[in-house]
């Protein structure tokens, strides 16, 4: 039985994540294995509630959790997201992305993941505000940039064994050190292709040539800002999953934000729902259990079947689909694979 700590978060994140809760138990059903969900409630409508953000007995839910499945925060994310990333140790953020022969976008053949260190960086919190002064800290360290390394390169030798270390080594030297501690785990992965770039570079390069990139590996802010980007190169940030993971601790959440003046039905639930299969990846991975990782596998696939062939789109894709029957679709689609 696997214990999932939900997190349902503000405006579109109530539905889509109860949509991907059915589908999650759907599949749980097909494929032989066992799902609780167990709320935890946290975001902007739960302090307007109770006064806090993440109340204490939500952090106890998702710390005695397998994984946790989060759906869109509004206002309140650096109370949610950003403390659950450091009290967790959340340090490698995880975010693939993707283009569908169905989803428009000015480019085709993109297939890469950037690799964020999760808890450093400028992100960190250590800060100063006076009436005449603002001072942020950016930290960076060795155990922390040797973590994140060693994720972006053991994912590299299971894609196209390329990593590009993204910096701005020119201008700050924290950024420095970042890139040289990468290029010495680096040294211990003779098959991997790596390269460095500058951020400003990298931003320039992802517009021009998308296809270039394998796996970008980025400290906090960098790889913050260019995932939005990234998800304008494919398409939209409608189709972006991520996972926040740790040694520990695992929590998987869409990339977009909660979409407050969008009626829920109209929302596309995909990037919620490769959070999902994120989350299947890692639990079958973790717990070596062979049926999680065929769900995880099938609802790939049936995702990227329905958008390639621009079946069943939601009208963000310029389809007329509901969420809920986009939900049944993938489902329809998993069935057809059997």
């Amino acid at each position: 039985m696997y214990r999932v700590s939900v997190i349902e978060g503000d405006g579109i994140g109530p539905h889509i994540v109860s949509l991907t809760r059915g589908l999650l138990e759907y599949l749980a059903d097909r494929y032989g294995f066992s799902v609780s969900f167990v709320e935890a409630p946290a975001g902007d409508r739960v302090k307007e509630e109770t006064g806090e953000a993440l109340p204490r007995d939500s952090l106890e839910k998702i710390l005695s959790s397998d994984a946790c499945l989060k759906g869109p925060v509004g206002e309140t994310a650096r109370d949610v997201i950003v403390f659950l990333r450091q009290r967790l140790d959340l340090f490698a953020n995880i975010r693939p992305f993707k283009t569908y022969q169905g989803v428009k976008s000015m480019w085709s053949g993109v297939d890469l993941v950037i690799v964020r260190e999760n808890t450093e960086d400028l992100y960190r919190g250590v800060e100063d505000v006076g009436h005449d002064h603002a001072v942020s800290m950016l930290v960076i360290t060795r155990r922390s940039t040797e973590r994140i390394a060693r994720v972006a390169l053991e994912m590299a030798m299971r894609r196209r064994k390329k990593v590009t270390i993204i910096h701005k080594a020119n201008v700050v030297r924290s950024y420095v050190f970042f890139r040289d501690v990468c290029l010495e785990v680096a040294r211990g992965y003779p098959d991997v292709s790596v390269d460095e770039m500058y951020v400003d570079n990298a931003a320039y390069q992802l517009i021009l040539n998308p296809q270039g990139f394998d796996v970008m590996l980025t400290p906090n802010m960098f790889g913050d800002i260019l995932s939005d980007e990234a998800a304008g190169v494919v398409g939209t940030l409608g189709i972006a999953g991520s996972a926040n993971i740790g040694e520990r601790y695992g929590l998987f959440e869409p990339v977009h934000g909660t979409a407050p003046t969008l009626e829920p039905e109209n929302a596309n639930p995909t990037a919620q729902i490769l959070a999902a299969k994120m989350m299947l990846d890692w639990l079958g991975q973790k717990k070596n259990d062979k049926n999680v990782l065929k769900a995880a596998e099938d609802l790939d696939k049936a995702i990227t079947t329905l958008l390639d062939t621009g079946k069943t789109l939601t009208p963000d894709l310029g389809g007329a689909a509901k969420a809920s029957q986009f939900v049944e679709a993938v489902k329809r689609e998993i069935a057809e694979q059997r």
